[in-house]
């Protein structure tokens, strides 16, 4: 999905797959390019099933434009052929505004998902009426290519005088990953989240190690969870969606003993489920809004 209001410049040069045996999914990082030369990072995550292919993919990631949005598509082994539509988006930190939304189109000729390490490939970009947006390139790549360039990055600054030991320490691989990875709500943001449901479930709980964060919740300016010490149990809190716009607003009441306020928020409406991480300062709030997309 590509946003026309808006779009972030992102240097994005770490790209992944991950390969489950059990699910034959596949998840691929990499970007666009637009014809203006304008890079964003982009990432899918595809499960395919007899020639049927679904999943979801985010543009922009970490950004202040990062959307997801559903994929379509079919793949044929024998043809050596992936084709791939963005359908809808599932949530979005831009300004929400239907006519932004551009959906990338993809057909990738001699093409095999276990075997392609690497390609590139044009996209037509379409609205959802199918009338046309902006055009581009793809580029995606591997995971054992990206682990490759980080252990050779890591070696390489490990081995130089250069570069100070406290520097060398923080540079960890898979905290790298985990950062790429990680929807993270921070301040004054609003995170957009579409849902046909009539109810959804808002799961909060520490990720990590336990260390005395505490957030208060208000859903439609109501407070319905007062300065709350999240631990490593899921806190489950059922909404129900009454209204065309539900506005979830999260307070960090401190930091906690490990700064800052970090704190899982899962949002499950038994279709998409979404998974996040706070990233407040005592006293900041973000936002997430579900739109009844009905």
């Amino acid at each position: 999905m590509i946003i026309l209001r808006k779009i972030s410049l992102v240097s994005f040069f770490l790209l992944g797959f991950n390969f489950c045996f059990s699910q034959k999914q596949y998840e691929y990082f990499g970007g666009i390019m637009l014809s203006d030369s304008i890079s964003i990072s982009y990432k899918i995550i595809l499960i395919e099933n007899k020639g049927e292919v679904k999943g979801y993919s985010i543009t922009d990631l970490g950004g202040e434009n990062e959307t997801r949005s559903n994929i379509f598509g079919e793949y044929s082994k024998e043809n050596k052929e992936l084709s791939f539509r963005e359908t809808g988006i599932v949530y979005t930190k831009s300004v929400v505004s239907q006519q932004d939304f551009c959906f990338i189109n993809v057909t990738a000729k001699g093409f095999l998902l276990e075997k392609t390490k690497s390609f590139k490939t044009n996209f037509v970009g379409l609205f959802s009426d199918n009338t046309k947006c902006i055009d581009g390139k793809l580029f995606l790549n591997t995971a054992e290519e990206v682990n490759d360039r980080i252990d050779k990055v890591t070696n390489k600054i490990n081995k130089s005088k250069k570069i100070s030991d406290s520097i060398k320490q923080r540079i960890n691989p898979i905290k790298i990953m985990d950062s790429i990875n990680m929807n993270i709500l921070r301040k004054n943001q609003v995170l957009s989240v579409f849902s046909k449901a009539k109810k959804i479930n808002l799961i909060i709980y520490d990720g990590g190690k336990e260390d005395g964060d505490r957030i208060s919740i208000k859903i439609n300016e109501k407070i319905i969870l007062k300065s709350y010490q999240a631990n490593n149990i899921k806190k489950v809190i059922p909404i129900f969606l009454n209204d065309k716009k539900t506005s979830i607003k999260i307070f960090a009441d401190n930091e906690g003993s490990i700064k800052p306020n970090t704190i899982v928020v899962e949002i499950d409406d038994n279709n998409n489920k979404i998974k996040a991480l706070s990233n407040l300062k005592t006293g900041e709030t973000t936002q997430i809004d579900i739109l009844n997309s009905k």
